[in-house]
């Protein structure tokens, strides 16, 4: 059996291009993407050559909104494309789930390349938005029955790297405006009515 280490993050949305990792809460409305990555951290490692994932999340607090959700594409980012060989995936945002995302690679037939040798390689990037206020989970599962090495081993167990929590924060709190803000509408508001009235009076007296 070979050993595992899976990470995954949160990072800024920049005009569509995966920025920052984010470290504060976000608002309703914001994108941001999930960012798997996957090594082999063997003291002699050979490479991945297939996972699968599945993802669960709170459909009222995000959607996913990769647009179109086609993980079979070889050009989507939803799974690597080192691993071009049966690629899958399905989308169910109503209930809050992405279930057996992922793909494979069979180097020695030149398809596809081996993933995290010596370092952390992106396996998967998924774009979300916040549609609801409050905080929610975001649980990552490795499917390790179906995660293999270039040496024909699958990943031994290790429960914090087989199963993956992150906390989705969101600040639901409403922008309230300076004592200062506040006193000068409040005299604005005075002034448009005293004008009025002396407008009226001058009506009157005419």
């Amino acid at each position: 059996m070979s050993s595992l280490t899976t990470q995954f993050n949160f990072k800024t949305d920049n005009s569509g291009v995966p920025g920052t990792i984010i470290n504060s809460p976000l608002r309703v409305g914001d994108r941001f993407f999930v960012e798997i990555l996957m090594e082999n951290s063997d003291i002699n490692p050979v490479g991945i050559t297939s996972s699968a994932i599945n993802l669960s999340f709170d459909p009222r607090s995000i959607q996913n909104i990769n647009n179109p959700f086609t993980p079979s594409d070889i050009n989507s980012p939803l799974v690597t494309s080192s691993f071009p060989f049966g690629r899958t995936g399905i989308l169910d945002n109503t209930n809050g789930s992405i279930t057996n995302l992922g793909g494979g690679s069979l180097p020695f037939w030149g398809i596809g390349s081996p993933l995290g040798i010596n370092q952390l390689d992106t396996f998967s990037l998924l774009h979300f938005q916040v549609i609801g206020n409050g905080n929610s989970s975001l649980v990552l599962n490795i499917d390790l029955s179906q995660t293999g090495f270039s040496d024909g081993s699958v990943a031994s167990y290790s429960g914090n790297q087989s199963q993956l929590i992150k906390i989705v924060q969101v600040d639901s709190s409403i922008a309230i405006p300076e004592p200062s803000t506040i006193l000068s509408i409040v005299i604005l508001g005075l002034g448009v009515l005293l004008s009025k009235k002396r407008n009226q009076n001058n009506s009157n007296d005419s």
